[in-house]
């Protein structure tokens, strides 16, 4: 059962974050701050957003200056287990990336040589785990996404989001509260935001590609929202994102965990909305749109969550992949279903069940078909056909 809790990816969520927690001062589409009149030379102004979703401030984004999880501590000593609590293969230790102006923890995957023709990856992890998403299983070798990158010629840096630092309380039976140490939006998108805003400001001759897993969707997502609202106009050297099984649409906890649990295992599922019957969220809303409408920023090259002339003419293009549900059954997806995982305007790839194996693509055989969409041969097939488009 420990081995269980330690590797849970995305959805065993939360409620509230600490007092210490800062209030989004950001606003979304329903009014518009200073920083947003900043366009690229020849762009439209920003259409009146007046009539656009409004987040209505409820998600309360960690300050990144006091941020426990914004911290490069510990990572060396990782994977140190013992009998009872064995090593993780999502607890690998490693050195630090050294990014210009970046405070947090990421790495950097070594390269022989480099396409600098081609975007930077960036890799964005599921809840409660760390790089390894994206790393050759310990004890099977197969390469898996950052491997097969850098050996296509691909600058790949994945950013940590440290849920080994979540300061959620743990019960004294250590199963109660947040025991997978789920982190929630308010924790992840200043970390992924700083990330991204950091590479890119590090890197200014160069196109980017993102590919995000489990929770990294939503947080890639909302990261990319607020670097537009605050000017910085990422989407117009963004090439590609890939969204892997992605909650955009609801995730399979929510009834069990939203408003059940006072931490982020709570709050995230509540982020989320319900699969069953979704119901766009406060958090969703400037996400998505009242109707999917937003769902996909520049991809036409004009348009982001219905402004016009704020994508500095480039075209972002979009897939996501998840497994494929059956007709008639329950979902292949532990998490998310093919509905929750789709966006409007993406190229909406599937992984059937019958391309998923047992040669440890997968964390010791644990939510196999949820990381099927990133570990399997037909997800990673997809995932490096779409970054070569």
């Amino acid at each position: 059962m420990k081995k269980l809790i330690a590797l849970l990816p995305l959805f065993a969520a939360t409620a509230c974050l600490s007092e210490s927690s800062s209030t989004d001062t950001t606003k979304d589409a329903g009014a518009t701050p200073q920083a947003e009149t900043s366009v690229p030379e020849g762009d439209a102004a920003p259409a009146d957003p007046s009539s656009n979703p409004v987040n209505a401030d409820t998600i309360k984004y960690r300050a990144l200056a006091t941020h426990p999880g914004c911290s490069t501590a510990g990572l060396s000593a990782r994977g140190a287990g013992s009998e009872d609590s064995p090593k993780s293969n999502n607890m690998k230790p490693y050195e630090a990336a050294s990014i210009p102006g970046y405070k947090c923890a990421a790495k950097v995957y070594p390269i022989g040589s480099e396409d600098a023709s081609k975007p930077i990856v960036l890799l964005v992890h599921g809840n409660s785990s760390t790089p390894s998403d994206w790393e050759a299983h310990p004890t099977g070798g197969t390469p898996m996404l950052s491997e097969r990158l850098v050996s296509a010629g691909y600058k790949t840096i994945a950013v940590d989001l440290r849920y080994d630092l979540v300061d959620d309380p743990v019960g004294p039976d250590g199963a109660t509260g947040n025991p997978a140490k789920n982190m929630d939006h308010g924790w992840a998108v200043p970390i992924v935001e700083h990330f991204i805003d950091s590479v890119m400001t590090a890197n200014p001759s160069r196109r980017f590609a993102i590919v995000s897993f489990s929770l990294g969707p939503t947080v890639v997502r909302d990261a990319l929202r607020h670097l537009h609202r605050a000017g910085k106009n990422p989407f117009a050297r963004m090439q590609h994102l890939v969204f892997a099984a992605g909650a955009h649409h609801g995730v399979s906890t929510f009834r069990a965990l939203c408003g059940k649990s006072p931490t982020m295992r709570g709050t995230v599922t509540c982020e989320m909305g319900d699969r069953t019957a979704f119901t766009v969220t406060d958090f969703l809303k400037p996400l998505n749109g009242a109707t999917g409408e937003y769902e996909t920023p520049c991809a036409d090259g004009k348009t982001a969550w219905g402004q016009s002339g704020v994508c500095g003419g480039n075209k972002v293009l979009y897939t996501t992949v998840t497994m494929r549900d059956p007709k008639d059954g329950t979902y292949q997806d532990e998490f998310v279903s093919e509905a929750a995982a789709k966006l409007n305007g993406a190229d909406n790839q599937v992984v059937e069940l019958t391309d998923t194996d047992a040669t440890n693509y997968f964390y010791n055989g644990l939510f196999k078909s949820h990381y099927g969409a990133v570990r399997s041969a037909k997800g990673l097939d997809i995932i490096l056909a779409a970054l070569a488009k």
